[in-house]
C-alpha cells in the first residue's frame, strides 16, 4: 500500500486550494466581465488623489471641511467638478459618489437587497446604538421598523396640546427687550422638551430650566453625534483616537436612557402603563416595553428616535427661519396665511392645510436636508443604471464591497433638476413638483 509522506500531503493540499480558489477568481472575473459587457457598463470617472495608495488626502479632507464647517460645500465643489457620479476611495474601500435620481432609487428600491447599511456606519455608531433602524439591515431592519410602526399613528402622535406647551414655553424663553437670540439652541431645548415629554410621559423641561439635568442631556446628545461623525470619517481609525469627552457624553445618555426603560418595565408589570395609556395620556416608553423585555433593545431604539426626534425637527426650524429671516416676500406671504386662523390655536387638519407653509418646509428641506447624505455597501455585484462613460448616461458596475455614497445637498442644487434658480429659495416651485426620487433627504 503506497503511503504519501506528511510534507507531500501538504503540500498537494496547498496547490490544490492554490487551484480552487484560482479557479474561483477565474470564474468571478468571467462573470463580471459578461455582466459588465451585457449591460453596457462604463467606468464612472475617477477623483484625482494627492496620495495614490490609500487616498488619506481624502480622508484629511473630510475632516478638515467639517472642522472648518465647508464640508457640504466641498461636496457640492466636487460633484461640479467630476460629474454627478465618480468614484473615489476611503482608505482601502472602493467607492463610488452619486447624485443621480435613478442610482439613489436602485439602491434604496429597485435593488434594495443589493445594498447594506455597512459595517462602516455601525462602527461609527457603535458605542453609542447597536440595535436600531439607524444601524439594521434586511430582516432586522423590517422587525425594527416593525417594532416602531404601530407607536406613530396619527391619533398617537397628533397631541397638540402637549405641543402648545411647549409651544409657549419656546415664546416666553425670547427675549422681548430686541436683544440678539440663538433661535437654534432654543429650537434643539424645544424639540428636546416635547420628545421626552411625548416618549417618557415627563418632559426634561430644558427651555424654563436651562442649567438643570435637560441642558446636561441636551449638550451630551450633541457630543455623542459630533462623535458618531468623527467616527465616521476616522473610518478603520475610529476605535484607535482617544474620544474622553464622547465616551462620557454616552455613558450619560445611556444612563438616562435606561432609567426610563426601567421605569417603563416598572409600569408594565404593575399595570401603570395602562394608566398612562387611558388617563393620562399615550406614553412611547410604556407602549415599547409591552413588546419586549430586552432592556438593550428598549435602550437602543428609544435613543434613536429620541436623536431622530429631536434634531431633525430642530434643525429643520433653525433653517427655516434663517432663510424667513432673509426674505421678506416669503415672510409676508406666511404671516398672511397663517393668520387666515384668525388667532385660533389650529386643528391638525387646519395645520395640514396651510399649502404654503408646506412649501416652506418643503424647499427648506431642499436647500438645506436635513440628511445631507448617506450611504450604503453593495453586498453582491450590482448595476447603477446612470453615470459612467464620458457623458455619465451608461450603467456603472458596482463590485461587492463598494461603498456608495449620496450627497442631497448636492443633488438639490443641480440646475438641470431644479432649473437656474436652483440655489434660490422660492416656495412656490413646490405648487407644481411631484415627489421623485430627485426630491430625496431621506429615502428611509
Amino acid at each position: 500500500m503506497l503511503t504519501l509522506e506528511p510534507s507531500v500531503l501538504l503540500l498537494g493540499s496547498v496547490i490544490s486550494l492554490i487551484l480552487y480558489f484560482s479557479y474561483q477568481s477565474l470564474k468571478k472575473y468571467q462573470a463580471r466581465k459578461n455582466l459588465i459587457a451585457v449591460n453596457g457598463c462604463k467606468s464612472p470617472p475617477k477623483y484625482t488623489f494627492r496620495d495614490p495608495f490609500f487616498g488619506i488626502d481624502v480622508l484629511y479632507g473630510q475632516i478638515r471641511g467639517a472642522k472648518n464647517k465647508t464640508y457640504l460645500n466641498d461636496r457640492v465643489t466636487q460633484y461640479k467638478e467630476y460629474g454627478n457620479t465618480h468614484s473615489s476611495r476611503l482608505i482601502t474601500t472602493p467607492t463610488i459618489l452619486t447624485i443621480e435620481p435613478e442610482n439613489i432609487k436602485a439602491v434604496f428600491s429597485t435593488q434594495i437587497k443589493n445594498f447594506e447599511v455597512g459595517h462602516a456606519r455601525r462602527r461609527a455608531f457603535g458605542p453609542v446604538i447597536k440595535i436600531s433602524v439607524l444601524v439594521a439591515d434586511g430582516v432586522e431592519w423590517e422587525h425594527a421598523r416593525a417594532f416602531l410602526r404601530p407607536s406613530f399613528a396619527r391619533s398617537q402622535v397628533g397631541d397638540l396640546a402637549t405641543l402648545e406647551t411647549h409651544v409657549r414655553n419656546l415664546i416666553d424663553a425670547i427675549p422681548t427687550n430686541g436683544s440678539m437670540v440663538d433661535l437654534a439652541e432654543l429650537f434643539l431645548r424645544y424639540t428636546a422638551d416635547v420628545t421626552t415629554d411625548f416618549m417618557f410621559g415627563e418632559s426634561i423641561l430644558s427651555l424654563p430650566h436651562p442649567d438643570a439635568f435637560g441642558g446636561t442631556l441636551t449638550e451630551a446628545c450633541r457630543i455623542g453625534q459630533l462623535g458618531v461623525e468623527r467616527r465616521f470619517l476616522l473610518g478603520i481609525f475610529a476605535d484607535i483616537v482617544p474620544e474622553r469627552a464622547f465616551d462620557k457624553a454616552v455613558r450619560d445618555v445611556h444612563v438616562y436612557m435606561e432609567a426610563h426603560v426601567n421605569k417603563a418595565i416598572k409600569n408594565r408589570d404593575s399595570g401603570d402603563e395602562k394608566k398612562s395609556t387611558n388617563i393620562r395620556k399615550y406614553v412611547f416608553a410604556d407602549e415599547l416595553a409591552r413588546m419586549t423585555d430586552d432592556r438593550l433593545v428598549l435602550r437602543d431604539q428609544l435613543l434613536g428616535i429620541f436623536l431622530a426626534g429631536r434634531d431633525t425637527t430642530a434643525a429643520l426650524l433653525a433653517n427655516l427661519f434663517f432663510v424667513l429671516a432673509r426674505n421678506q416676500r416669503v415672510w409676508t406671504l406666511l404671516h398672511k396665511e397663517v393668520a387666515s386662523l384668525g388667532g385660533k390655536k389650529p386643528t391638525w387638519d387646519q395645520l395640514r392645510g396651510l399649502k404654503y407653509l408646506t412649501w416652506c418646509l418643503n424647499e427648506t428641506l431642499r436647500l438645506y436636508p436635513i440628511v445631507q447624505g448617506t450611504s450604503r455597501v453593495a453586498v453582491d455585484d450590482a448595476i447603477l443604471p446612470k453615470g459612467g462613460g464620458i457623458d455619465g448616461k451608461s450603467p456603472v458596475f458596482v463590485r461587492a464591497g463598494t461603498l456608495v455614497v449620496f450627497h442631497f445637498v448636492a443633488l438639490h442644487k443641480r440646475k438641470d433638476l431644479w432649473g437656474e434658480d436652483a440655489e434660490e429659495f422660492r416656495p412656490e416651485r413646490w405648487e407644481k413638483e411631484k415627489a421623485s426620487w430627485a426630491h430625496s433627504t431621506t429615502p428611509i
